[in-house]
Order: structure tokens, then C-alpha cells, then sequence
């Protein structure tokens, strides 16, 4: 392979995969899920490819490295559209700790024991795992936690201020204009109750909301869709 046709086969792979990163969408490292790394390594190899290997002729390596970019962008359009997709491709976070209570089956279900469960806590600055309320496992692989409202930052147990003993876990009812009927069945949750509570918010349309659920405290809340009409205004 001569220093030009090494240079050229660099530079037009420089730039697809620039392209290609683009169209891709913003995505924060420790978003990713195991999906979307795997999908980076292939990437990166089909690109190391296209530039070292003398057998393989560069078009058809390109091509390779945008089939499968355009690939993964329908995936993530998929995923954006369909709720029920994002399970099969993406899974569902899993409640290692809930109201205080380690679920042993889901750290079998995610092959974790108690070792790297606490090590995980550590990171998080938590060496006691009683203070943990809830403990979540994303899709990421990271680890979320939520303490009990005793030991909060600014703790309540040295204030005149009542504790609850349990809170619910947040809920999330609409996604994007969309009620998720699953969670609407899981929770037992009236269909009627959420267009009320819409209603008495300020919004006739459920289509006009971005995300709306039940919070720690029990508590209806909205969050609108972004109106860009609004703004050019």
C-alpha cells in the first residue's frame, strides 16, 4: 500500500465516520447501553479496516461502515417511536434495592452479588447499605440510588420535620405524548384519572406533554412539550 492511497483511504474514512457521528445523534458515555457500545467497536474496526487492510477495496469498506451507521440510526428511530421496542433492544433498568430491601433474584437475573453490589454503592459514597432506599440498575450499567429521607444530604432525622418511612418510587405514566399502557396495567392505574389530572393542569390533549408521572410524594406532575413556535415568537 503506498503513502498516497494510505492517505486518501484515512481521510475519506475521517470523514464518513464524522458524517456518520453526526447523523448518530449526541450520546454522554456513560449513557450508553451494551448496544451502543458494541455498535462503537464495530464502527471503529470496520473503519480501522477500511484503512489497513490492503484486500478489502475501499468502497465496499465504506459502504460496510455507512450500512451499518444508518442501521443503528434506525434502531434508535425505532426505539424513539415504539415503547415496546426499546425493551427488546435496549432491556429495563432493574430494582436491585427496593424500600430498603435487597431483591436477590434481580441481582441473580443481572449476575451481580453482594461484593459488587457494595462496591458499586461505594462509588456512589454510600459504605452502609441501610441508608440505601432504592438502588437501580440502568441499562447504562450504572448504578442510581436514592437514600432514605434520613440520610439525605441535609438529614431530617436532627429536625422537627416528620419522616416518612417509605416512598413510593416515581412513575412515569405519559412518554412523549403517549400514555404507557403497561405501567397503566402494572400500577392499576385508571385511564379516566390521568386525562382528569391533565385536565385540571391545564392540558386538554395529552399529546401536548412530553413526560408526565406520580412522584415520590404521590403528586401528578407535567412536563410540556417544547413549543418552538412559542420562542421564534
Amino acid at each position: 500500500m503506498s503513502w498516497t492511497e494510505i492517505t486518501y483511504r484515512v481521510i475519506f474514512s475521517f470523514i464518513v465516520l464524522l458524517i456518520m457521528a453526526r447523523l448518530m445523534g449526541k450520546e454522554h458515555m456513560t449513557q450508553l447501553t451494551f448496544f451502543d457500545y458494541v455498535t462503537g467497536i464495530t464502527v471503529g474496526s470496520l473503519a480501522a479496516a477500511v484503512v489497513t487492510d490492503t484486500s478489502l477495496e475501499m468502497i465496499k469498506g465504506i459502504y460496510a461502515l455507512i450500512l451499518w451507521s444508518i442501521l443503528n440510526i434506525i434502531i434508535e428511530f425505532v426505539i424513539l417511536k415504539f415503547d415496546k421496542s426499546r425493551l427488546l433492544i435496549t432491556g429495563k433498568p432493574s430494582i436491585l434495592i427496593k424500600r430498603g430491601e435487597i431483591d436477590k433474584k434481580a441481582l441473580a437475573k443481572c449476575r451481580f452479588n453482594a461484593d459488587e453490589l457494595n462496591m458499586m454503592l461505594r462509588n456512589k459514597d454510600i459504605f452502609d447499605i441501610t441508608e440505601v432506599d432504592y438502588a437501580i440498575l440502568e441499562t447504562s450499567g450504572k448504578l442510581t440510588v436514592l437514600k432514605k429521607q434520613k440520610f439525605d444530604p441535609i438529614t431530617k432525622k436532627d429536625m422537627p420535620i416528620p419522616v416518612k418511612q417509605n416512598r413510593n418510587l416515581p412513575v412515569q405514566i405519559i412518554n412523549n405524548g403517549k400514555i404507557i399502557e403497561s405501567v397503566m396495567t402494572e400500577f392499576n392505574l385508571d385511564i379516566d384519572w390521568v386525562y382528569s389530572e391533565a385536565k385540571r393542569l391545564g392540558y386538554k390533549n395529552i399529546k401536548d406533554i412530553f413526560y408526565a408521572g406520580i412522584n415520590c410524594d404521590g403528586q401528578f406532575f407535567i412536563v410540556p412539550l417544547f413549543n418552538e413556535k412559542k420562542y421564534k415568537q
